[in-house]
């Protein structure tokens, strides 16, 4: 096929992959080499002549005329594989693999482009996608946990003379050592622990438990990963017993009730955790069911995700793995151990979870294109008010950077796909209908915005 300056040719390499070979007149590249001019003359300094002015015949002559068509060609080579893939009317979903075939002077420049293409997409029939619907209902002992952490964030520590439990916490004076020095950094005086809070050196919380105050402990342990530089050392501890103290709770009573939050009764301090918890888990539900529709949309698909695109999902989530792990001082390899795993399966569910991933990226995309999705400007600026927001930059700024950096259009295809997968879960077949009966009056019809699922 041919556009009004190339000419293609193209070839099946594999499944969803494409060799295109280019031919474009050497006239088109004269715009090109004329801006490359144009900037050379601008940077060159050639006594007698002032910049901008000089003569094309000097710049090949301090650079080299094959520097030049170089420069031109670099510029003008992504414009000509635009050009080719609108003329075979293909869409391209990664960068190519471009090999330059012939440059030579007078004759057309012929190029080959490897192009990965989108592969053709089968949405499956979302009617047919059966997901039950996350549990959202607020039962009492769910109200009587929120109780029970408040009336712990008013919670006074008293001593006790019995022997220290788990949950108790006790004063102590820490001191590590390695060969009989003194390692500062894991030692502490004055320490406030809780038992069972596993903060301390592998062993404390065993070696707690039972002790009462004055007793004097001896112990050693191995450092585990998060230790830094005593990771995988011995190290030993001298542990002095101070106090042992419990907590003492408040009573879950009306005067709890105006401490807490200013609430007559207790009875008004449960009735709003129920409204909190309800919304709370209301979202929830949302955001799993969405989970949930998505996972099925990928079962029931046979696309087969191109590799090209999984493999560079693959390095990018186990880069970003590495990174915390390295921020954590652990290896993969340790890591892998850590999950009594290996470092191939740590690699291979990577793989596996990157497949999917694509995978479901590309069916929510074809669900956005057949259901005409757009992405108004207003969208767009809350998403980036959002992220401004999360960094702590003005909107402006984040924007603005998203611009010049060429992902403000990955944003606004984060959120088609996110649409997308919102129609694609009111078309789900969802069993469990989640209604409010206390809130809504007798025989009328809970509105969508506020309906979790629906029973079809």
């Amino acid at each position: 096929m041919s556009s009004p300056e190339v000419a293609t040719e193209r070839e099946s390499v594999d499944k969803d992959r494409i060799k295109l070979r280019v031919e474009v007149p050497e006239a088109a590249l004269d715009p090109a080499l004329t801006a490359v001019y144009r900037r050379w003359s601008q940077e060159i300094k050639v006594p007698g002549f002032r910049r901008g002015k000089v003569p094309r015949r000097l710049i090949d002559q301090r650079v080299g005329i094959e520097a030049v068509r170089d420069e031109a060609l670099k510029d003008a080579l992504p414009g000509f594989y635009q050009q080719a893939l609108e003329a075979e009317s293909l869409e391209a979903i990664a960068p190519p693999e471009v090999n330059i075939v012939d440059f030579t002077v007078g004759t057309p420049l012929v190029f080959e482009a490897t192009v990965d293409v989108r592969p053709e997409v089968v949405v499956p029939e979302l009617g047919n996608l059966r997901i039950e619907a996350p549990d959202s209902e607020v039962r009492p002992h769910d109200i009587d946990e929120q109780i029970d952490r408040l009336r712990d964030r008013f919670a006074e520590l008293e001593n006790v003379g019995r022997e220290a439990r788990r949950g108790d916490f006790v004063l102590l004076d820490l001191n590590a050592y390695q060969h009989d020095e003194v390692i500062e950094e894991a030692s502490a005086t004055g320490y406030l622990y809780e038992i069972g809070s596993r903060e301390g050196p592998p062993s404390l919380d065993e070696e707690l438990e039972g002790t009462r105050p004055g007793a004097i402990l001896r112990f050693t342990d191995r450092m585990g990963a998060g230790a830094g530089e005593l990771a995988d050392q011995d190290v030993s501890f001298t542990v002095l017993i101070k106090e042992v103290k419990t907590k003492r709770l408040p009573a879950a009573d009306d005067e709890f009730a105006k401490t807490a939050g200013e609430f007559d009764t207790i009875a008004e301090l449960r009735d709003a955790i129920k409204d909190q918890l309800k919304e709370t888990k209301r979202a929830r539900a949302r955001e799993e069911l969405r989970g949930a529709v998505l996972e099925a949309l990928i079962d029931a698909s046979d696309l087969e995700a191109p590799s090209r695109l999984v493999e560079d999902e693959f390095t990018h989530r186990l880069e970003h793995l590495e990174e915390e792990l390295s921020d954590a001082g652990m290896t993969l390899s340790r890591y892998a151990t850590e999950i009594d795993s290996t470092e191939l399966e740590v690699r291979s569910d990577l793989r596996r979870g990157s497949g999917r991933a694509v995978k479901g990226e590309l069916l929510l995309e074809q669900i956005a294109r057949e259901q005409n999705v757009q992405v108004s400007d207003e969208e767009l600026g809350r998403q980036v008010a959002y992220l401004a927001a999360r960094a702590g930059r003005e909107p402006r700024d984040v924007a603005q950077s998203l611009a010049d950096s060429g992902q403000l259009g990955s944003v606004a295809a984060d959120i088609m796909r996110r649409k997308a997968l919102e129609y694609a879960t009111e078309q789900a077949n969802v069993i469990g209908l989640v209604t409010d009966e206390e809130d809504q009056p007798e025989n009328e019809q809970t509105n969508e915005d506020e309906q979790i699922v629906e029973d079809q």
